[in-house]
Order: structure tokens, then sequence, then C-alpha cells
């Protein structure tokens, strides 16, 4: 056991790397630049409930890093299981693992400081363990590697959160308590714990020079953690270290359990996600979005980001008739035969302004006071990069032509006549818009970008060499607008819910959904396994429970 207080090991060279991020906002040394500092505490904050980093968070952070934002995590984990829950996610600063007795590097988890238990401390403590049969959960650094010990017979919640990480090579099983305790401590956790917590808090006391806190697990309400480590250290302290590290101006913190206390009180400001503690909703600065949806890299986005001026513009019939006469006089049939649609809508929407207009490296459809306008029927996947541009230059519109009426007609190519008589379809399946939105999921909250879901009525034409002959009846499709029928503004989270079906419980399932926006008279239908996940992330709705296998969404 190490004698002094704490043993400290500070990287220097790591301000080098910090200097270096790459853009001017994110160098905090640059003579009075004002930067702030975020810091997520990670499980029931910016994890979800399966203990996971959402993709879309990870990219969405992800892309914020990229550009500059100083962000890190503060967690009660060690940084092998948080770098594995925040998978696709890489802080561009140091991490605080162990409820901020270890900064980490972010990519290699090399330790840039470790606060250790005092030896003094420890003495009357390891005694206190051993004569009431405690079985703690022990960290410590042993032979220049990190040791996670605890003993063959353990109780029965501190074997069963053991044998979930059997695959960590830091897992040592011991015998005995001589084993258990070896090489330098610096955290134990008890699960589950014997004893009373009030003779916990009192042998483990900040006197005694110890720091202690106990809380429900996030994901099982049966199981209590005890978590001791040296006194003095916590979040908070490591938060104010990390500050002077990077040269931020303010930290500003989220949380949803006890143990992130310490850290909302060094914050300069503070934030409790949805689903937090009540203690901790109490002394925060504001309440953000659940873990499940987001409230994180949300909040942080709409922060950071700079929004641009944007008025939606009034929808104007007889303004698409004049851009219907336009395209008719130059729009063509291309291979994906949506040409005459493109080309109406890109006249349409591009009246007053320029079009074909290039920005960075890519070719926007239109261009003005009022944005970019980009027109995209399909392969909205295409779309990222360009977003990833566009919307650090001004407000993009993205619309999508729905094909909401469509006029059938077959027709002899090699005579003209028609083959059978035409027939008119009302289409109310948003499934493949949907698709779409999925497509370009982590950019659909950033308040710079709005969808713009647009109702046609199109004449679709297909024009059959031979009808009589099954092997010669090659076809080709032309797709004619005829009409602008509605235009729906998709810009903030309410917007979404005109696609809930009518008269929708406040509590259903994925199928109950579907079922319901089938019925007559209902505006839109869809696999509702495809458009419930969307609304989700837009937090129109929120899953709430089980029944059976399936999950229970709320409104």
């Amino acid at each position: 056991m190490r004698s002094e207080t704490t043993n400290t090991i500070i990287i220097s060279a790591y301000a080098d790397i910090i200097i270096n991020r790459g853009t001017d906002k994110s160098v905090p040394y640059a003579g009075g630049i004002f930067i702030t500092l975020y810091i997520s505490d990670l499980d029931g904050t910016l994890l979800n409930y399966a203990a996971k980093l959402k993709p879309r968070a990870a990219e969405m952070l992800g892309r914020m890093i990229k550009k500059g934002i100083l962000f890190s995590y503060a967690t009660a984990r060690r940084f092998y299981t948080a770098s594995q829950a925040t998978a696709g996610l890489t802080p561009n600063i140091p991490v605080i693992t162990m409820n901020g007795i270890i900064l980490a590097d972010p990519v290699t988890g090399e330790r840039i400081s470790t606060e250790y238990i005092r030896q003094t401390s420890f003495k009357a403590a390891k005694e206190f363990i051993i004569k009431n049969n405690e079985t703690p959960i022990v960290y410590s650094w042993y032979k220049g590697r990190e040791r996670v010990a605890f003993l063959k017979n353990s109780h029965k919640a501190a074997k069963k959160f053991n044998d979930m990480r059997k695959g960590d090579p830091s897992r040592v099983e011991c015998s005995n308590y001589d084993e258990l305790f070896l090489g330098d401590i610096y955290y134990l956790t008890f699960l589950n714990p014997e004893n009373n917590i009030d003779l916990l808090n009192e042998v483990f006391s900040n006197e005694k020079g110890f720091s202690a806190v106990t809380y429900i697990d996030t994901y099982e309400k049966n199981l209590r953690f005890y978590e001791v480590w040296s006194g003095g250290v916590s979040k908070a302290t490591a938060a104010l270290k990390l500050k002077k590290l990077t040269g931020a101006s303010k930290i500003i913190a989220f949380g949803d359990n006890l143990n992130d206390i310490a850290m909302f009180e060094a914050a300069d400001e503070c934030y409790a996600v949805e689903n937090a503690h009540p203690d901790l909703k109490a002394i925060a600065t504001g309440v953000i979005a659940s873990n499940e949806e987001m409230g994180v890299p949300v909040f942080i986005e709409k922060r950071e980001t700079k929004v641009w001026d944007y008025t939606p513009l009034p929808s104007k019939p007889e303004q698409f008739k004049a851009a219907l006469s336009d395209s008719n006089q130059y729009g063509g049939v291309g291979e994906l035969n949506e040409k005459p649609i493109h080309a109406a809508l890109k006249r349409y929407f591009s009246a007053e302004t320029d079009r074909e207009v290039k920005i960075g490296p890519f070719i926007a459809d239109a261009a003005g006071e009022n944005g970019i306008v980009e027109i995209q029927t399909a392969g909205w996947g295409k779309l990222n990069h360009k977003l990833d541009i566009f919307l650090d230059a001004c407000h993009v519109t993205v619309v999508y032509p729905f094909e909401q009426i469509v006029h059938h007609i077959a027709i002899h190519e090699k005579t003209g006549e028609l083959i059978k008589n035409p027939t008119v379809r009302n289409n109310k399946n948003i499934t493949a818009f949907f698709l779409e939105l999925h497509r370009i999921k982590g950019f659909l909250t950033n308040p710079n970008l709005t969808v713009c879901f647009c109702g046609l009525e199109i004449e679709r034409t297909r024009f059959i060499k031979d009808p009589e002959n099954k092997w010669e009846r090659r076809q080709k499709k032309i797709k004619k607008p005829l009409a602008l029928l509605s235009e729906i503004y998709l810009n903030k989270s309410e917007d979404y819910r005109v696609f809930l079906p009518d008269n929708l419980p406040e509590k259903f399932t994925i199928k109950e959904f579907e079922k319901l926006s089938k019925k007559p008279g209902q505006k839109f239908c869809g696999d509702a396994s495809v458009i419930v996940p969307v609304l989700e992330y837009m937090s129109v709705v929120h899953k709430c429970g089980k029944k059976g296998n399936s999950f229970i969404y709320c409104l």
C-alpha cells in the first residue's frame, strides 16, 4: 500500500494534444477564447438502459468533437468497461473513471493520474472487512498492471457481478483476504453489503480518510452499490483538474444519480436527465431529455450549433403550376424516372433564388437568403456528407416528394393505345419516407435542418412494348407531376406528431400503432417498426415498459 496521501502522475505532454485539436474554437490557449468543457456521467445519463451508447448518439458527439468541442465522460466504471459501453465514440480529452480516481487517455486508457487510498486509513478498514465477512471487489495496481480482485466465496450479488465480467483480463479470483488486498488499492465496491449503511459510513468516513457513496443500480433495482475510495477525491475534483488541464473557461455537467452531486456542485452549469434521481434534479440548472432520448448529445448539439435565419415558405400551389410549365420544357426522363418531379420541385423552391449553387465540394439544388434546398426522392444516405458541410453554412431544407395521389396509365408502346382504363390510387403509406429519415437520423435534431414532406398528385405512365407476349413486356415508365397538394415542414420534435394515428392511446405497442394507422380515415399508414423508432428518436414517443416481448411506448 502506498504511504503518501495520493500518487499523481501528470503527463504534461497531453496539453500539446489539446492545443492541436484542429480548429481555433478548440484551442483554449488562444488568447481569451471562451470554451466550454462538457462532462457527462455514463450509466443512466449518456448510455441507454441496455448500458450502451446509441450509435446515433456516438455519431452526433463524434461529429461535434471533430469540430472542436471539449467533451469527456465521468463514470464509476473502469476504462475497460467504459470504453466498451461507449464503442464508436472517442473523446478528444482525458476521461474520468472510477468516480474521479483516474484520469485516462481516451484512446489507449493509459493513466494520466491516479489517486490511491492511504495505507494508514486502510488498516482499520481492512480489519473491519475481514471481521464482518464483507466481500468487496478490490481495485488495485499490482506488478505494473491493473487488478480487479474478488473472493471466490463472495456473496450472491458480488458473485453475479463478477461472473458477468469473465472476459476481463484484469479480473482475479482470490481464495483468501491476503490475496484480495494485494497491490496499491484505490477503490472498493460492496454489492448489497452485509452491514448497515450507517455503520459503513462510520468506518469509511471522510474524517478517516475515505470518500464513499451508496446508490441503487441503474439497471437492477434490487442491487445496492456502496463504493469507497480516497478521501477528498471525487468526480468534482477530477473535473476541475480536467478543466485546468484543458484551459476550459467553464464546465457543463450531466448526470442522473447521487454520485453526480459533487460534480454538479463544481460545475458552472449542471443538467439532470429526465430519468434522474429527484434529489439530483433539485440541484440542477435544468432538466433535459432522458438517456433513452439522447438528452445529452441533443442538448450539446443545440448549445453548440449556430442557428441560421430561416422562415418557412408558405405553400403556393399556383406557383407550382408555373414550375410545372418550366419543368415540362426543360426536364427530362432519367434512369430513376423521376426527373420531371425533381425538375418541377427545383423550379418551385428556387423561384426567388439561384439554382445549382456550388457550396464546398457539393452542388446544392437551390440556395438563397433562406438557405439551401435539396430535393431528394430516395437514397438519403448520400446526403450525410452534404449535410455535414451545408449545415455549417446556412439552414438546409430537404424536400421529399411524396406521391400522394397517383394516376396509373398503361400505353402500348407501338400503337399509343390505352391497354386498360386508367386508375387512381390514394397513397397513405409513409414507410419509404421514414426509411429515408433513418438514413440521416443523426441530423434530424439539428435546429438548422428542416424536412419538407411534399404531397404531390402525379401521373405514372407505363409504355409496354408487347402486352400479348409476356417475354416481351419490357416497359419504360414516366412519372409526371400534376399538382402540389400539401407541404408539411418538419423542424422541431412536435412537428412529427402529424404522423401519429388519430385516437392513439397514451400507451401502445408497435403492433397496436400499425393496426390503428390502417383503419379507415387515418391520414397516414405504414410499417410501424420503421416509423416508431424515428418518432422515438425525435422524442415524440418513448419506451415506458414491456408487454411480453414487445416494448410499450408512451406519448
